[in-house]
């Protein structure tokens, strides 16, 4: 069976004073959902943008189902991102001046009748048809995150990394937006790789890793 993801000897810094990442290896299978701990700073969120391409390695191997992005170029990884990656930061990054609907189609290069079907259908499906038309400064924080989660799927992603997507939620909040994130890596198939600092919420997924010392254990 192919990999979701496949890391080898990962390895980033910046500087010589700073190194981050010193020879990371993970698998990661398909429909799996893993959590990656560790402290603060130790280098979670730039690890997870290697995965999705947002920052490139000083060395290593990244393949994300079956696609070896260090042959990309800048296009082709755009392209890569678009089609077969979504991503949920913990600020959920709407655009104040667009609706609901209208964040949630913003990556789609194609604004067809189908996307803003598949849109509508995802808003429903996390409690939100009836906020099609607000903007995000009329939505809660909760709501907002959840946008965020459906805009990250509307071009049915293969993979979705979530940099913690609960951070700026309550205790209530997180877990409900966990329930979605797990409802969706089951029901859709989803790979999901998330960064958390919380270890309650680490262990409901399938697997948690720690980076420590710039190497997962």
């Amino acid at each position: 069976m192919r990999k979701m993801l496949m890391l080898e000897q990962i390895t980033k810094g910046y500087g010589p004073a700073t190194p981050v990442l010193s020879g990371v290896d993970l698998e990661v299978q398909p429909g799996e959902s893993l959590a990656i701990v560790g402290e603060s700073g130790c280098g979670k969120s730039t690890l997870l943008n290697i995965i999705g391409s947002l920052d490139q390695p000083d060395s290593g191997s990244v393949c994300v189902d079956g696609e070896d992005l260090l042959s990309l170029n800048e296009k082709e990884l755009a392209a890569f991102r678009n089609r077969r990656v979504g991503f949920v930061f913990q600020l959920h990054h709407l655009l104040p001046q667009c609706t609901v609907l209208e964040n949630v189609m913003v990556p789609s290069l194609i604004q067809s009748g189908s996307v803003k079907d598949r849109a509508v259908e995802l808003l429903d499906r996390v409690g939100l048809s009836h906020r099609l038309d607000h903007r995000p400064g009329e939505l809660s924080g909760g709501e907002r995150q959840r946008v965020a989660v459906v805009r990250a799927l509307i071009n049915r992603p293969s993979l979705l990394l979530a940099d913690e997507p609960t951070g700026a939620l309550n205790e209530a909040g997180a877990s409900e937006l966990l329930d979605l994130l797990l409802e969706l890596n089951r029901d859709e198939g989803l790979t999901l790789i998330m960064v958390t600092h919380s270890m309650p919420l680490a262990e409901r997924l399938d697997r948690v890793v720690t980076l420590s010392n710039g190497a997962l254990q």
